[in-house]
């Protein structure tokens, strides 16, 4: 008994005194980690939240071009409660901390000279909140990870690292997420009609062409949603979004900084947002049903947490139209509802602190190698001068409503002040023509995609027909180990098509979408397209290399000539 009490005792020593500093950088989720240094701290140890604040001049030319060490020479700091700012470089041979906090991938690289640089022997420690890592992560010298899940864990074992140095843990939540809110109250709290299905937009996660499509892709929407947009003090996204609602005829609202969050998460029916969006582990703590949207990016949250059925995810926003269709609806908003509330991230938040206290205790053993923009605004004041909240709760109303002529309308009228009024004399504009021109740019990129998935499965199809005969051969045959073995060949080809057909079904969806989109107010006929065949691709002689040019040439003509067929031109 007091050979174990020494035990503890010599273990609680060994964390007490350490230094631990923790990166990060304006970006980055400060007051998330904040908490988390205070229980650092109140188990004995010296915590400094430590932000950096620029990379400086001809510096940052040189950094990009591949000097770590130059990068880091110009890195400069400024730890929390202290005023002014210093080199980081300096900051750390005075004050010689035991660990390194890293938050950032983007510095591991620099942070890895770190030692040779100054001197001074720190753990260092890759703190990942995302859920897919980043290949920049294993640029440098780390000696241990904090990661979010199993998942990136097995990323990081994989890699060499010993896995007792990888811990999971986070990621860390804002203080303001700690407690839980009652969603029907705020919901009344903040004016929105309780039978209506609201989905927020996290806005200012978005560049400015991405937001414009995104706009443009809630029109399309079928279903019957009130759009929110959370532009977070952002005053170009702002911009951007009363421009395009307008532009697009989708009545709106949006609204900016605010210090309850919380409220508005709890409040909605589900959530649009980019999958590196900043509030992700407090969307997924919160339990509101999210689309994570990317740009291409096979890798990513989106795909790992839809991995795990925690989210829908979609890397094709030319297709968002469609999606929204199956994502507000009741039962698909309902199962993720229930699946996110088996992700505990209050427990994962608490469990940071005991993961980075573990590291600092093991600081000396863990050193050895385990493997061969603008600052934001102040506060939510920051609005335009002349902006008024609309009755039903603190939102500003974005976009012209649309027409009776234009169809179904994709937001509900309750709840939402008026558009923006068009002055008088002033010429009606024409919405239906932007919103043709832009139909008819995204028209191209799914009819692509569509003649892919089409050659696909014909290839899929062919392959099945193959092996049903081979199958009812081998029968005939009485050769039962060559029938099973054909069985099982046409069973993956089958189950190969299921889920392309289920693409392939979405992208016809949508184009339809958009057809009627671009014909809004045209009066035009709906004319159906066909399918052009795309031969196969040529290699060889010199002629044959003429043949292809003569063919990829011919197919570009067809594409036109689909999309005007499509569009009824």
């Amino acid at each position: 008994m007091d050979e174990e009490g020494t035990k503890n005792s010599g273990s609680q020593q060994s964390e007490q005194g350490r230094k631990v500093w923790i990166l990060v950088d304006h970006s980055s989720r400060e007051a998330a980690l904040l908490p988390v240094a205070n229980q650092l701290e109140s188990r004995g140890l010296t915590v400094e939240l430590v932000t950096i604040t620029e990379v400086i001049g001809s510096v940052a030319r040189e950094a990009i071009a591949g000097g770590a060490e130059r990068l880091l020479r110009g890195l400069r700091v400024a730890a929390r409660g202290k005023g002014g700012d210093e080199d980081l470089v300096g900051a750390i041979r005075r004050r010689q901390p035991d660990v390194l906090v890293v938050t950032e991938a983007r510095y591991v690289r620099a942070i890895g000279v770190m030692e040779n640089l100054t001197g001074v022997e720190s753990l260092q420690v890759g703190l990942v909140s995302d859920f897919q890592v980043d290949p920049a992560w294993f640029n440098g010298q780390l000696h241990a990870f904090i990661v979010p899940d199993d998942l990136a864990r097995a990323q990081i074992v994989d890699r060499g690292f010993d896995q007792d140095r990888v811990q999971i843990a986070g990621p860390a939540l804002r203080p303001n997420f700690h407690d839980e809110v009652d969603g029907q109250k705020a919901r009344k709290e903040l004016g929105l009609d309780g039978d209506e299905t609201v989905i927020l937009v996290r806005g200012d996660g978005f560049d400015a062409a991405s937001l414009e499509k995104l706009v443009f892709q809630c029109t399309l929407c079928e279903e019957k949603v009130r759009f929110i947009f959370h532009y977070d003090g952002d005053g170009a996204t702002a911009s951007t979004l009363r421009r395009a609602a307008d532009q697009y005829g989708l009545p709106a609202a949006m609204f900016g900084r605010v210090k309850d969050l919380e409220r508005y998460f709890a409040a909605v029916d589900g959530v649009l947002a980019d999958q590196r969006d900043a509030y992700l582990p407090e969307l997924l703590h919160s339990g509101v049903p999210t689309l994570l949207l990317g740009s291409g990016e096979a890798d990513g949250n989106g795909a790992a947490l839809e991995g795990q059925e925690l989210v829908d995810y979609l890397d094709d926003l030319g297709q968002l139209g469609t999606r929204l269709d199956r994502f507000a609806s009741p039962d698909r908003r309902e199962e993720l509802a229930e699946k996110l509330g088996e992700w505990d991230g209050l427990k994962r938040h608490e469990d940071l602190a005991e993961a980075l206290a573990k590291a600092a205790k093991n600081a000396e053993k863990w050193r050895r190698p385990s493997r061969q923009k603008t600052a934001p605004e102040e506060d939510g004041q920051a609005e335009e001068k002349g902006e008024a909240s609309a009755p039903a709760g603190p939102f500003e109303s974005i976009g012209a409503p649309p027409s009776k002529s234009r169809g179904p309308s994709a937001a509900t009228e309750k709840g939402d002040g008026k558009g923006p009024s068009q002055a008088p004399g002033e010429p009606r504009r024409d919405y239906s023509t932007l919103s043709r021109a832009e139909a008819k740019e995204q028209l191209a990129e799914l009819i692509l995609k569509e003649r892919d998935l089409e050659r696909r499965l014909k290839e899929l199809e062919r392959q099945q027909e193959r092996w049903r005969g081979r199958l009812q051969l081998a029968r005939e045959w009485n050769e039962e180990d060559l029938a099973e073995e054909a069985e099982t060949i046409l069973r993956g080809y089958v189950a190969d098509a299921d889920p392309l057909e289920d693409q392939l079904g979405d992208i016809r969806r949508q184009k339809e979408k958009l057809k009627q989109a671009a014909r809004r107010g045209r009066g035009s006929a709906g004319v159906k397209g066909t399918t052009d065949g795309g031969g196969e691709e040529d290699r060889g002689s010199g002629m044959e290399e003429r043949f292809r040019k003569m063919e990829i040439d011919s197919d570009l003509e067809g594409l036109k000539d689909r999309i005007r067929r499509e569009l009824g031109e």
